[in-house]
């Protein structure tokens, strides 16, 4: 069973991400992709970060109607920060019968070098890479031996952040539309990002 993971902090989860995850389902065939919750990204500051509860469940309720992406939360139980090797091999071995795939957004590219064990993970998955500006794609010559399980999606460029999100809460602006009702219905009622 074809699945994708498609990991981030979702601080918040916003229609950009939803929109990735709908090409990466159409254009893959994909059996399911499941968005895996970050609790810590070993690259990010957390000075903006929202609780893991917070952000699992508006991932939960953006996601409430969508008939194959599931929310998977197993970094919460594995040691942080979160690497994604160690999940993805801790998700093969739960589900050893499924293909898990990796989607990234292509400004991580050139630094997937940085990534721990980088090559061991693209030994267990493909990457599915989401385009994040309108030039060419290239894959960087540290990644040329592993060409043939990199795939570039295509789709609209989606200029949504959860930066600007959570700047738009702290002003007191709105969001609507850039992210899903009961998601802002939920920053509001827990005084999220203000």
């Amino acid at each position: 069973m074809k699945t994708a993971l498609y990991f981030g902090s979702f601080n918040p989860i916003h229609n950009g991400h939803l929109h990735v995850a709908r090409q990466a389902l159409e254009q893959q065939q994909l059996y399911e992709l499941w968005l895996v919750v970050s609790p810590q990204n070993p690259f990010k500051e957390n000075s903006e970060l929202a609780s893991e509860e917070h952000r699992l469940h508006m991932a939960q309720l953006a996601c409430a109607n969508e008939n194959h992406i599931r929310i998977c939360d197993i970094e919460f139980s594995l040691p942080r920060p979160s690497f994604t090797i160690d999940t993805v091999r801790e998700l093969i071995e739960i589900n050893p019968n499924r293909a898990f795939q990796l989607i990234i957004g292509e400004d991580n590219l050139p630094e997937f070098n940085r990534w721990k064990e980088f090559e061991a993970l693209l030994n267990l998955v493909d990457l599915l890479v989401y385009p994040r500006t309108n030039t060419t794609h290239t894959i960087p010559d540290f990644l040329e031996p592993f060409k043939k399980r990199i795939q570039f999606l295509n789709g609209d460029l989606v200029n949504i952040s959860a930066t600007d999100i959570r700047g738009k809460v702290h002003h007191e602006e709105s969001i609507t539309g850039l992210t899903h009702p009961m998601v802002i219905e939920y920053i509001e009622k827990n005084k999220l990002y203000s």
